[in-house]
């Protein structure tokens, strides 16, 4: 039984150390195999270190180049959405289709939230007859301002003349006169004093002669003393009068014209002011008025605008992307996804949506410089998209982009596969050049057009055309015959 045990030990040893040894001859030989120079890269550096030929034998054979270049899908066709309000800023959010939804034309795409909008348009509405009513009522005082002002400057005019009259010809005339007027009503009364008095103590010395008076006498006696006592009373009473007169009525009389005249002074100036500065306030303000309102209905306008430019739509049959995209990525998208939730805010003149066309795939690639020269406009193309490489699209050269810093080309697509979306990547292949049999010259031996040819013993120089080149070699299309041998100067 040990024995069995032992010869078991002894056959598991033997098999791990065969396994041991095969497993050291396949590293070594891979190990081998990877020390191996690799053909591609030691030929490479043999043609970098090969000198350039000094001579060259002029044959016929094929030649062709082939650009491939990395690319990726873009819609020819897109529309992108974006919001441009004239007077309303306030873009909240209710809601918004997904990223990546198929939509139809003319389906909504999201909602706003336009309550406030709403509300400010019947505000202007309510507003705006009690506005219009108001500029009537302004344009109705500036017209009859427009009347009334020259009317009443002429009138003040003419009133400060006649009071400038008064007060000239009263101080001239009317107060000297009114003077000497009541001194001589003093007079006058003076005059009937004594008058009466004399008449009086004549008859009352006459009539004291005699020791009986008789009736008449005694009335006419009467009589005589009422004239008297009139006369003493009218003569006091003047004097108050006079003296009043003189004293107080006609200073006032004199201090009243000129003050008439100072007022009428003071009058005609402030219309001469202040009327024609009302009337070109009231000009001013029917003018804003006027201004007011057409903003307040411009701005209606403006709103309503907004109001029915936020009902968006779908221009078109395609795909819904959030933002737009730049080199086949949507490169707004992350920014933009935070804003179309309910709450988010639009900004103006962001492009939040990107509908593009279904079946209206181009593609865009950028362009090495060194194959730059090879690419021309409607040069055919094979595309390999990477999610199928199994698929070959053709295509053809649009456009070339020879801007420095941009080098890209454009190119379009023969496809209508669904299972293809924008910013995809495929491979390029482009055939720039392709010919069954032509002669080519080593770019080394080329001078300018021309080359070198050996005639027995000479060298002559001979001018050719020529065709595309690969940057190694270049086609001759005319100039050279097969069998020639090209050689340096």
């Amino acid at each position: 039984m040990a024995k069995e045990k032992h010869l078991n030990n002894l056959n598991m040893k033997r098999k791990i150390i065969a396994s041991l040894i095969s497993l050291t001859i396949i590293f070594g030989h891979v190990f081998a195999e990877d020390q191996k120079p690799n053909p591609g890269t030691n030929n490479d550096s043999k043609e970098q270190s090969k000198p350039a030929p000094s001579e060259h034998i002029a044959k016929s054979g094929p030649f062709h180049i082939k650009v491939e270049l990395n690319a990726f899908f873009s819609a020819e066709k897109e529309h992108q959405i974006s919001l441009s309000p004239e007077a309303w800023a306030d873009m909240t959010l209710i809601s918004a289709l997904s990223h990546g939804t198929r939509v139809e034309k003319d389906q909504g795409l999201l909602t706003i939230e336009t309550k406030k909008l709403k509300k400010a348009i019947e505000e202007i509405e309510i507003g705006n007859p009690a506005a219009k009513l108001a500029l009537k009522l302004l344009e109705s005082e500036l017209a009859s301002l427009e009347k009334s002002t020259p009317l009443i400057i002429e009138k003040t005019k003419r009133e400060k003349n006649i009071a400038d009259e008064n007060l000239s010809y009263y101080e001239k005339v009317g107060h000297p006169e009114a003077i000497r007027a009541t001194e001589l009503s003093l007079h006058f009364a003076m005059q009937s004093y004594d008058y009466a008095k004399e008449e009086y103590e004549q008859l009352l010395k006459m009539y004291e002669a005699d020791d009986l008076t008789e009736e008449t006498e005694e009335i006419i006696l009467k009589r005589a003393k009422n004239s008297f006592e009139r006369a003493s009373e009218n003569l006091r009473l003047s004097k108050m009068r006079i003296d009043r007169q003189l004293k107080i009525s006609l200073p006032q009389q004199l201090t009243s014209k000129k003050s008439t005249s100072a007022i009428g002074e003071i009058a005609f100036q402030d219309s001469m002011f202040v009327l024609p500065r009302t009337l070109e306030q009231k000009r001013h303000a029917v003018q804003k008025a006027k201004r007011d309102q057409a903003k307040a209905e411009e701005n209606l306008k403006k709103l309503k605008t907004d109001l029915e430019s936020f009902a968006i739509v779908s221009p078109a049959n395609g795909t819904l992307y959030y933002g737009l995209s730049k080199d086949g990525k949507w490169i707004t998208a992350p920014a933009i996804t935070k804003k179309l939730v309910p709450g988010g805010k639009l900004a103006p003149h962001e492009v939040f949506m990107t509908i593009v066309e279904s079946g209206s795939l181009g593609l865009k690639a950028s362009v090495p410089e060194a194959k730059l020269t090879h690419l021309k406009n409607d040069l055919a193309a094979t595309i390999i998209p990477t999610s199928n490489p199994s698929l070959k699209i053709k295509g053809k050269v649009i456009s070339v982009n020879h801007v420095p810093g941009s080098f890209s080309a454009t190119l379009s697509a023969e496809t209508k596969d669904p299972l293809l979306f924008p910013g995809m990547t495929a491979k390029v292949n482009i055939i720039a050049a392709e010919y069954d049999k032509v002669i080519t010259v080593p770019n080394a031996l080329l001078n300018d057009s021309n080359v070198w040819i050996m005639n027995g013993e000479e060298k002559i120089q001979r001018s050719v055309k020529l065709g595309s080149s690969d940057g190694k070699v270049t086609v001759i299309l005319e100039g050279l015959n097969e069998g020639e041998k090209v050689v340096t100067k």
